[in-house]
Parts: structure tokens; sequence; C-alpha cells
């Protein structure tokens, strides 16, 4: 019989071969993942058994025939990734810090732009001029209103001073007068801005009252005031109300009078109201006394 004097580590025919049994397992594993645990399972044992000291010695005790190790069923291996039951996460994960690693911080969406708004100089300035031009338009239509409010307010009160004098009596008992006897009124009962409410006017700024008893058209004056009790000639007299019949020295279709400021002779000098100056204004003017020409005098 020959002796093998090989050097380095030898088996028993027959014995037990961790290499082999390695390839076994991984020959029969069915699924890869199940190859992966049985290979490392094997190369435990493989690895066991080749830490043991080696020796150029047959072995002939079999009490030193390393056992064959169990192989434990290996778990399922995860699809894809670590378990997540086990695998510390990346955000908080201490070991992670420790290599200088840091978690990434989300970017703040960027702010919006503010719109840059481009003034047309030109529009702008049309804008302004119908703006103004508006509010100019609308100040006249305004004033324009309130002046045709005032001289409506002006015409209802001459109407209605006009239907009193017409409708109420506007004269008192005769009373005694500076001497005489005639009617006094309380008001200016003429219709406001004509000849009439002039010469009634001037008579109570020269008297300190109004005359009355009488209504009508300024050519009816004369027979009017004589029936209140007034004194009434055809002589020309300072204060004294003028009564011209209709086209004397221009008079209307319904007569003239006027306050006699001054007498000279045959030329009156007078102050009429609404003559050449026209309504609620007088004017003077020295007259020839005339035919027509009858004359109220003041007490």
């Amino acid at each position: 019989m020959n002796t093998d004097n090989r050097p380095g580590r030898h088996r028993t025919p027959g014995g037990y071969s961790p290499l082999g049994e390695l390839k076994s397992i991984a020959r029969e594993s069915a699924q890869p993942a199940m190859k992966g645990a049985a290979v490392v399972a094997a190369a435990g044992g493989l690895v066991a058994t080749l830490s043991a000291p080696a020796s150029a010695e047959t072995v002939t005790d079999t009490s030193a025939v390393v056992a064959a190790p169990k192989v434990a069923t290996p778990k399922a291996a995860a699809a894809i990734g670590p378990d997540a039951a086990t695998a510390p996460s990346l955000a908080v994960a201490p070991a992670l810090s420790s290599i200088g690693y840091a978690a990434p911080v989300p970017k703040k969406a960027a702010a919006k732009p503010k719109p840059i708004v481009i003034k047309d100089v030109v529009v702008e300035k049309v804008r302004t001029e119908a703006a103004k031009k508006a509010a100019a338009e609308k100040a006249r239509k305004e004033a324009a209103a309130k002046e045709a409010a005032r001289r409506e307010a002006a015409e209802r009160a001459s109407r209605d001073s006009s239907r009193t004098s017409l409708t109420t009596p506007t004269y008192t008992e005769k009373s005694t007068v500076n001497g005489t006897t005639g009617k006094k009124s309380s008001y200016n009962w003429a219709t406001a801005g004509q000849c009439t409410w002039g010469a009634l006017n001037k008579w109570y700024q020269s008297e300190g009252y109004y005359p009355g008893g009488w209504t009508g058209n300024a050519m009816e004056w004369a027979w009017g005031a004589a029936n209140a009790g007034y004194t009434v000639s055809g002589t020309p007299r300072t204060r004294s109300i003028l009564v011209m019949q209709p086209g004397v020295h221009g008079s209307s279709s319904v007569g003239h009078v006027a306050w006699v400021t001054a007498v000279n002779g045959n030329e009156v000098t007078i102050i009429e109201m609404n003559a050449l100056a026209g309504a609620y204004n007088y004017n003077t003017r020295t007259l020839t006394d005339i035919s027509g020409m009858k004359y109220i005098y003041a007490p």
C-alpha cells in the first residue's frame, strides 16, 4: 500500500465535504432568494470547518469529523429595498449624520413677480381732461337749476301777491292822516317789479305807510284813490303819485304811475320802476305836464 505524502489536508474517501454540500444546496434551491440564503448558511459551515487547525495527518477518528450544519429555512427577502420595519429612517438616522449626510431642505416656491403697470401718458391726459369737462358741465347745470328755481320762486311770489291784492281788502277804515282822511294798507299790495309796486314803495319811504283802499291797473288809480279818501288833482305837486293814461309819455295800454320828486312850472321830475330801466329797477325822468296826467296827493 502506497502512502500519500503530499502536504495539505486530506479527507477519507466518502467523508463529509462542505464544498460539495454547498454546491448541492445551491443547485437544489428553486428560488434565487432561497439560493442566496442557502449559500450563506452553507458558507457558515464551510468557514467553521476551514477554521480548524490545518494538519497533514490522515483522520482516522470518526469523532473528529465535523457534522453538517443544519440549514434553517430562510425568510423570504423583500422584493425591493430594506425591510421597512427594521430599516432606520434616513431623515433621523444618526449613522447618516455621522458621515456628513444632511436631509435635503425643501426649496421654497419662488415669489411671483409683481406685474409692472406702464401708464399711457396720452390716455391719462385725455381722461383727466374729460373728467374736468364733466365736472364743469355738472356745476353749470346745478347753477342753472338753482337760478331757474330762484326765478320760479320769485314769479310764484309775484302771482300770489297779485292774487291776494285782487281778492283781499288791503285797507283799513278811514282815519285822519296828517289832517286829511284816507285808507291805509299794512303792506305793498301791488305786483313786485311793476310801476305800481315802485310808486307805493316810494310813498312808504316818504310817508311811513302804504296807501290803500283800491286795486286795479295804473290808469284806474286816480279814480280808486279818490274813492278811498285821498285828494286827487290835475295840478302837479311833490310828494304825490303821478297817474298817466295809456300812451301819455310812452305809457303802456294799462297806463303808468310814478312818484313825483320835484315840480318846476309845468316840468315834473319823477322816479319810476319798470320803465326805461326795466322791471325791479328805478330810473328818473323830467316830463311836461299835459292832458291825461293826474296826481294823488300824500296828506
